[in-house]
Formats: structure tokens, sequence, C-alpha cells
């Protein structure tokens, strides 16, 4: 009698054996971790995004100084480039917000349920405290805080 904890194969990147109680778990945690994955990609996109409109607002700063003949050319298509840098980079900004919003609910629902309700052991377990640990080692993410890294 009681209920035993039965681990679900991990779909990603090869993990064995991941510390699930319940499919139902496991399908969460794997909706977290797209998510938590999409968030990460589309910040990283926004980085690089950003380096782009510093480097092209600078280069249409200086192009002129340094090639006063062509310069203004140079400088007027860098303007360009920049204004379309500009509205990407905001596009990503708006898309990275949107994502990190998703992903901190679905985090504090999952820390939620670690706290609460993560097994239905009768008795005292270590099934939160074996999924955390398991999570911070293999994917470097925390449900210890209401952070997220």
């Amino acid at each position: 009698m009681g209920v035993l904890c039965q681990y679900v194969n991990d779909k990603t990147e090869g993990k064995p054996n991941p510390p699930f109680p319940s499919v139902r778990m496991a399908q969460l945690f794997y909706e977290f971790l797209g998510r938590y994955n999409e968030w990460k990609l589309a910040k990283q996109q926004e980085k690089i995004g950003m380096t782009m409109v510093l480097m092209l607002g600078l280069s249409a700063l200086i192009i002129p100084w340094l090639f006063p003949m062509i310069g203004m050319f140079v400088s007027i298509a860098l303007l360009t480039l920049f204004y379309i840098t500009v509205k990407h980079y905001l596009a990503l900004n708006e898309k990275v917000s949107h994502l990190y919003v998703n992903v901190y609910i679905l985090h504090h629902h999952f820390i939620g349920k670690l706290e609460v309700g993560f097994c239905d052991h009768q008795e005292s377990c270590q099934c939160a405290e074996d999924f955390r640990r398991y999570v911070l080692k293999n994917y470097n993410i925390s449900f210890e805080t209401g952070f997220i890294n």
C-alpha cells in the first residue's frame, strides 16, 4: 500500500532517470524546461541585437569623421541599418519580457508543487529535495528561490 515514485524516461539531452513522481509532473517540468530554453535563446539574441545597435550607431557617427569624402553616404546607409536593427531589437526585447513572465509563472508554480504536493507519499520523503538537486546538477536551474538565473 502507498504510492511509490515512478521514474519517467527523460526526453532531453539524454539525462538518465529524472526523479519524477508522476507523468503529470514530468510533463509540467518539460513544459517549463522548453519555455526556459526558449527564453534563454531569446535573451542571447537580444544581447546580440543590442551589440549590433551599439556598433551601427557608433559607426554611423564615427565614419563621417574618418572618411569625409564618402563618409556621409556610408553614414546614411548605416543609419538605415541602425533603424532596422533598433526595430528588431525592440521586438526581441518585448519577446524576452513576455517569455520571462511565462517562465517565471511556471517556475513559481513548480516551486509551489515542490513545497506542497510534489509526490503522494504519506510519510516524509526526499522526493522534492532529490528533484531539486537533479535539476540544479543537470540543468543549472535552482528551485530553491523565486529567482530565475
